[in-house]
């Protein structure tokens, strides 16, 4: 008869969440509870003497299910054919035109800003370790786990490694100063801020009233009429540079001439006094608006 393969794990978690996981180093298995019941057990593997696996306490800090390692993997060169396998970057140099494949490690729960975590991965020497520092768990149990377990759960480990003591009451610690930091510096900056003016009253605005000119409009003056030039005695010669166009009301008409002014479209008056012509623009009309513009 062929030995039953020794199971490596066992789960009654279903309907159950997990609060609290227990991992030994020792005897390499991990132990999951729902308060004081446990609902399952993994037989893992931890961390080999070159990268051991921390001992402590901790807390899930992030929860990834399809994580690749970001400093161990593999490098393929064209058409995916591998070149070397159990790289390390910063170890071992890139190959020209090789790619670099970090290694799987689905189902990844994170334990330390390190890169120490839970995750699926190969045991293939059970009860012995064989990874670089994480808790690696089979493929079978990995899923079930992680679909159980929230961010903050508790996670001791126990067994040979370097302690971290208690590691998640130092992140929490951690990041309540990070927060009162960021408090403080903003309400520096509240203070430092030149205080808001107050509101100014709107201006009062005040219209005059618009004065309307009702006087009548000046009549328009021919360009040939200076007004302001004093006029020729009756007895002095008439000439075409002094002879006024038009005659003062108040003046009495020359008794030679019937009437100084012409009717609309004569074009020239003689004067009996010179003999010489006078001609006259036509008597100016009412302004017209247009004209009055400038």
């Amino acid at each position: 008869m062929i030995p039953k393969e020794p199971s490596l794990y066992e789960w009654r978690g279903e309907g159950r969440r997990v609060s609290h996981i227990v991992v030994d180093t020792d005897d390499q298995k991990a132990r999951f509870y729902d308060g004081d019941v446990e609902v399952g057990w993994a037989t893992v593997a931890t961390g080999v003497s070159r990268h051991p696996t921390p001992t402590g306490s901790f807390t899930v800090m992030e929860k990834v299910e399809n994580k690749r390692s970001n400093l161990y993997g593999r490098y393929y060169g064209s058409g995916g054919k591998l070149i070397q396998s159990n790289v390390k970057v910063g170890r071992d140099p890139l190959p020209d035109g090789a790619r670099f494949v970090g290694a799987k490690m689905p189902y990844f729960m994170r334990l330390t800003y390190d890169g120490i975590g839970l995750h699926a991965g190969p045991i293939p020497r059970p009860g012995r370790p064989a990874s670089h520092g994480c808790i690696r768990m089979p493929a079978e149990v990995a899923p079930l786990l992680f679909a159980k377990v929230d961010q903050g759960t508790a996670v001791t480990i126990v067994g040979r490694g370097p302690s971290y003591g208690n590691y998640a009451k130092r992140q929490r610690q951690l990041a309540a100063e990070r927060a009162a930091s960021a408090r403080r510096e903003q309400a520096a900056r509240a203070q430092s801020a030149p205080e808001p003016s107050p509101p100014q009253p709107a201006p009062i605005t005040t219209t005059t009233p618009r004065v309307t000119d009702t006087t009548a409009p000046t009549p328009l003056v021919p360009a040939q009429q200076q007004p302001d030039q004093p006029t020729a005695p009756d007895d002095a010669p008439a000439t075409v540079a002094d002879t006024p166009q038009t005659v003062a009301r108040d003046e009495p008409a020359p008794a030679t001439v019937q009437d100084i002014r012409q009717p609309l479209g004569s074009s020239a008056l003689r004067l009996p006094e010179s003999g010489m012509v006078q001609r006259l623009s036509p008597e100016p009309t009412t302004p017209t608006p247009e004209a009055n513009e400038g």
